[in-house]
């Protein structure tokens, strides 16, 4: 049985259509500047005032680091954390790990298609696209076209569709300036 997934990241300025809303992992980049690529005053570090102690606890804690986990991608699920984003147009395993960890991305939404045959790639990316997008301020806790975030997602092959009864859009955000996360984006409000 096929379990890949299709891998997507949508890069969604205030000016780009949803009909250019999403971008091809596999050769594809974004190019030209939006206002997602200026840092935002709110992602500055913190003033250096912490107490040794503080400081100390963080370094204990920083190198406590847990093992990833390598994970199906159709068993993924919301609040997931994810090592690293796919890097291939299609993904069957993924590794995770505790969103306390450094990561590059979290899986925020899932949502099951109809049933029935395959309606196509552009039909799928249309809807993972609507959907990502309508469950980002929900999960993170502000707008999207404020967010220092962004939306990628992970979709159902036509043959993990067939043969793997794949139904499952999977939304994921990341760190526009491509950082590590370090902790859950939910509720947030970055």
């Amino acid at each position: 049985m096929n379990s890949a997934r299709q891998v997507e990241l949508a890069r969604a300025g205030k000016a780009i259509t949803a009909a250019a809303f999403a971008l091809v992992l596999a050769g594809c980049g974004a190019s030209g500047s939006t206002d997602k690529d200026e840092p935002k005053a709110s992602e500055s570090p913190a003033a250096a005032s912490a107490s040794p102690e503080a400081e100390t606890v963080a370094d204990e804690a920083a190198e406590e680091e847990i093992a990833a986990e390598t994970v199906d991608a159709v068993d993924l699920k919301v609040g997931d954390c994810l090592v690293d984003d796919p890097d291939a147009e299609e993904v069957e395993a993924v590794d995770v790990l505790p969103c306390t960890q450094p990561h590059d991305s979290e899986v925020y939404a899932a949502k099951d298609m109809e049933a029935g045959a395959y309606p196509g790639e552009e039909a799928v990316d249309t809807a993972a696209q609507d959907f990502c997008l309508a469950e980002f301020q929900p999960y993170v806790g502000t707008d999207y076209s404020v967010s220092a975030l962004d939306i990628g997602y992970l979709t159902p092959t036509p043959s993990s569709w067939t043969l793997g009864n794949d139904r499952e859009i999977l939304c994921t955000v990341y760190r526009v300036d491509g950082e590590k996360l370090s902790t859950t984006v939910k509720n947030s409000n970055v």
